[in-house]
C-alpha cells in the first residue's frame, strides 16, 4: 500500500537505453521455459474527446498457457466501456514473420510495411458492445530498450496517426487522432513493484517515458525523444528532473497524481507537467494491478533547432503486481 509513497525523490535513478527495431520485433516471438510472457499495447486519444486502450497479455509456454484482452473505450477521460476476455492459447494465433494476430479466428492485427519503410497497423477488435476498427500510421522511428533482464520492451510506434471508427452502444463514430502501439516479450515473471508509463505529444516532437521501481529504494527512469520522420535520442539519466505529487489514495493505494519533466541541455530542452483529468483503476486476470490516467501535459519541448508549446491530452499508466 505504501510502496509508491515512500518514494524520495533525491534517490540517485538509474537509466535505460533505447536501440533500434526491426519490423520483425512488431511480430508474435513465442516463448520458452523462461520467458513466458509477452504483450501487445495500443492506445489512442481522438479529436472528438474519445480515446481507447486495446492489450492482449499471453501467458504460455509449450503451446499452453491463456491469452487476456481488455479494451477500454473513454469519453472526455471517463471509461464508458470495458471489456475484458480470457482466451485459452489454442484461440491465439500469431505469424512469426508477419505482425498477424488471431483470436477466436478473428483477424486483430495486421501489420504492413510499404517501399519507403512505413509502418502501418491495423487494430480491429470486437468484445462485448465496444468495437473498434483502427489504422495507425507511424510518424516516428520505433526504438526497444531491454528491461533489468526481465523482457524486451518494444516501443514499435512512438506516435501514430489514427483514423477509423469506434461503436459503442450500436452507434458508430468516425475517429482521428494520435496514438502509440508497443509489444512486449521475452518475459518473465517481474521481481519489480512496478512502473509508471506515458508520453509528451508536440505537434512534431514526442517523449515516451517510464519510471520502473524495482524497489521503494531502486528506481530506474528512461525519457526518449522522437521527432516527426526523424529519429530517435535517448536523454542520459543525469540530465532529467523527474518528480512526482499530488499523492492521493485510490482504491487503498497512495498514487500520485502530477508528474513533472525537467531537461536543460544543449540539445533538448523539456519543460512539462501531467495534470490528471481522471484516474481509472482496473484490476487484470493474473498479476496485474493498473492506474490508467488521463492527463493534460502543458509546457514546452525543445529539440535542436525546433521549439514547441504543447497542450495535449495523454494516456499514462501506473502498473503495479499484485503479488508484490
Amino acid at each position: 500500500k505504501t510502496s509508491f509513497q515512500k518514494n524520495n525523490f533525491s534517490n540517485q535513478y538509474q537509466g535505460f537505453y533505447a536501440e533500434d527495431i526491426t519490423f520483425d520485433d512488431a511480430c508474435y516471438k513465442g516463448s520458452d521455459i523462461f520467458h513466458i510472457l509477452e504483450w501487445w499495447y495500443f492506445d489512442a486519444v481522438f479529436d472528438n474527446g474519445y480515446s481507447i486502450e486495446y492489450h492482449m497479455d499471453l501467458f504460455s509456454k509449450a503451446k499452453i498457457g491463456l491469452a487476456v484482452s481488455m479494451l477500454n473505450i473513454y469519453k472526455d477521460g471517463n471509461l464508458v466501456s470495458h471489456s475484458e476476455k480470457i482466451d485459452t492459447y489454442k484461440e491465439f494465433n500469431g505469424y512469426k514473420y508477419r505482425p498477424f494476430l488471431w483470436l477466436s479466428g478473428q483477424q486483430i492485427l495486421r501489420g504492413e510495411k510499404d517501399e519507403f519503410n512505413n509502418w502501418n497497423f491495423q487494430l480491429s477488435i470486437t468484445m462485448n458492445d465496444g468495437y473498434v476498427d483502427l489504422n495507425f500510421d507511424s510518424s516516428t522511428k520505433g526504438w526497444k530498450s531491454k528491461i533489468l533482464n526481465m523482457w524486451w520492451w518494444g516501443v514499435i510506434q512512438p506516435k501514430a496517426e489514427v483514423t477509423g471508427k469506434i461503436t459503442l452502444l450500436n452507434k458508430t463514430i468516425p475517429v482521428e487522432g494520435t496514438g502509440y502501439q508497443e509489444h512486449g516479450w521475452d518475459g518473465n515473471l517481474p521481481s519489480v513493484v512496478g512502473w509508471f508509463w506515458g508520453k509528451l505529444s508536440g505537434e512534431t516532437l514526442n517523449v515516451v517515458w517510464t519510471n520502473v521501481i524495482k524497489y521503494p529504494w531502486k528506481q530506474y527512469l528512461m525519457l526518449v525523444i522522437n521527432e516527426d520522420q526523424g529519429d530517435y535520442v535517448n536523454i542520459p539519466v543525469k540530465d532529467i528532473i523527474f518528480k512526482k505529487s499530488g499523492y492521493k489514495i485510490i482504491d487503498g493505494t497512495m498514487i500520485p497524481t502530477t508528474f513533472y519533466f525537467y531537461v536543460d541541455t544543449e540539445e533538448i530542452k523539456i519543460d512539462v507537467i501531467l495534470r490528471p483529468i481522471n484516474i481509472e483503476h482496473q484490476r487484470s486476470f493474473g498479476p496485474f494491478n493498473y492506474w490508467r490516467y488521463h492527463c493534460r501535459a502543458t509546457g514546452t519541448l525543445s529539440y535542436d533547432s525546433v521549439t514547441e508549446n504543447i497542450d495535449s491530452i495523454e494516456i499514462m499508466d501506473l502498473t503495479k503486481f499484485l503479488m508484490i
